[in-house]
């Protein structure tokens, strides 16, 4: 018997919110709209969207898995592609599609960029499951007029038939009960993004589910996943990716919230391990940290020896697999009363277009964050380095400029770094320097302001730990950058003293 050809068809509409909404319940056979998709249509809304390109045959790799690893052994198994929703902030018709394309397809040589690919602001990829309809999303960050510090996302290469796009984002998946929990949900964002960082293939989220209950079967079966994971077995799916997992616990706030603004500001998605309270009774839930917006003022219960700017943090925004990609939750340090230690609330917003939104409460428990496994100097060490290098600072500073320094912590692939830093430097100094460094693949920065201005950075060898909290890590550092050119004497006596190059 012939098997039937396998035909794509692919559809330009304008945007409109409810026939948006409309068009994804078909293509999911839902009969009611999930929450999930009333946010995407929220979304796309606030990101301008005016044209949506629907591709009816994907074969989308992550679904594709799921399929083979559950639904393919089912009594009745729903098709094995999705559906895509393109979205761009630029008006045009099938015809102009069709005439972009055959440009492509007929110059020998590269095209600049048209007001196509240029408005191009991500996909949405709709399965076949009518009450878990949402699969592998990438969005583009909102653009609210808002500053937001930094994004851990990463740039996502998109085909459209011949037409090469791009979208700058992280992977968001709405949990499906079957293959995945919230905790392999949030956990499949993070790796989709740490595994690009290093080049390698980002799993699956059956791949994540099926190497988390590899060894440890703690609440029963892998599949169904009603179940959810427990932090061992989150641990256990990092691991089994190449990446070690960094533990953190929420009871010392200001040393959690350090270490998560450390990692957000590298670019490394964290997985907020959250508990609240539904109807009496204690229960869990995870998201993926993504950003962070900072005010101008200081929680003091997030501060420290030395005052640090991740005490500014308001704002987190987070991949919550039970609304969407982006969500606005607000990060609260609650000081310890005689029923209640101190702890940390996550807040997050459910509906922003309300006058006043509604909001879900949640104590933040602890962080999960996938690094990579030679990264070994955790922001604890860091905070001691900078504790060290605080009274030699202030002592050249003065006892009234001192009390306008901070400090952050970051990481970054010294490669990075190192280009990064290149417009901020003397160039003849760093010329001179440059010559003599010697980095790891990964380095610990300990990055000195006065008010907003970056002064100084002491660059660490991140693959060694600070074994005595008094040590000054002499052994460890690597290189100190001056930011800020008056301020090149200073950092010149720290380099010699240490015995280390100066940029």
């Amino acid at each position: 018997m012939a098997l039937r050809p396998v035909r794509n068809n692919i559809t330009v509409v304008r945007f409109r919110p409810q026939d948006f909404v409309r068009r994804i319940n078909a293509a999911s056979g839902a009969t009611a709209t999930a929450r999930q998709v009333r946010y995407l249509a929220r979304y796309c809304k606030w990101l301008g969207i005016k044209t949506v390109v629907i591709e009816d045959h994907y074969i989308d790799r992550h679904y594709l898995d799921e399929f083979a690893f559950y639904y393919c052994r089912s009594l009745a198994p729903p098709p094995n592609h999705v559906q895509r929703f393109h979205v761009f902030n630029v008006d045009f018709n099938k015809a102009a599609l069709r005439a972009r394309m055959h440009a492509v397809a007929s110059r020998k040589t590269a095209l600049a960029a048209s007001s196509i690919e240029k408005g191009y602001r991500g996909f949405v990829s709709i399965r076949p499951l009518p009450a878990v309809p949402v699969g592998r999303t990438v969005l583009a960050r909102l653009e609210d007029g808002h500053p937001r510090d930094l994004w851990a996302m990463g740039s996502q290469k998109v085909h459209l038939a011949n037409l090469p796009l791009e979208v700058n984002g992280l992977a968001f998946q709405q949990q499906d009960l079957a293959v995945g929990a919230c905790a392999s949900a949030a956990l499949w964002s993070a790796l989709s993004r740490v595994t690009r960082m290093e080049s390698m293939r980002a799993p699956t989220p059956a791949e994540v589910s099926e190497t988390a209950g590899r060894h440890l079967l703690a609440g029963g079966r892998v599949v169904p996943a009603a179940g959810g994971l427990t932090v061992q077995q989150l641990c256990e799916a990092v691991r089994s990716c190449g990446f070690a997992p960094e533990y953190v616990r929420a009871d010392r706030t200001e040393i959690f919230v350090a270490t998560l603004h450390a990692y957000l500001l590298s670019g490394i998605p964290a997985v907020l391990h959250l508990r609240g309270i539904d109807d009496g009774q204690e229960v869990g839930h995870a998201v993926a940290a993504v950003g962070f917006t900072t005010q101008k003022a200081a929680d003091p219960l997030l501060d420290s020896t030395v005052r640090l700017r991740s005490s500014r943090i308001e704002k987190v925004y987070v991949h919550d697999d039970r609304l969407g990609p982006y969500a606005r939750s607000f990060l609260k340090a609650v000081p310890p009363t005689e029923a209640w230690r101190e702890s940390l609330v996550l807040r997050i917003e459910t509906d922003r277009d309300k006058a006043s939104s509604p909001v879900e409460d949640w104590v933040v428990a602890a962080a999960i964050v996938p690094v990579y496994p030679k990264l070994r100097l955790s922001v604890r060490n860091l905070l001691s380095l900078a504790e060290a290098l605080a009274r030699p600072l202030e002592g050249v500073l003065g006892s009234v400029r001192a009390q306008r320094l901070s400090v952050e912590f970051f990481y970054r692939r010294s490669g990075d770094y190192l280009q990064t830093v290149g417009g901020l430097v003397d160039p003849e100094a760093a010329a001179k320097g440059l010559m003599d460094v010697a980095l790891p693949r990964w380095c610990g920065v300990v990055r000195w302001y006065l008010d907003t201005t970056p002064l100084v950075d002491f660059v660490y060898d991140s693959t060694d730990i600070l074994r005595d909290p008094g040590d000054d890590g002499r052994d460890l550092l690597r290189v100190v950058t001056c930011l800020y050119p008056p301020f090149a004497p200073v950092a010149n006596q720290f380099a010699r003293y240490y015995g280390v190059p100066r940029i």
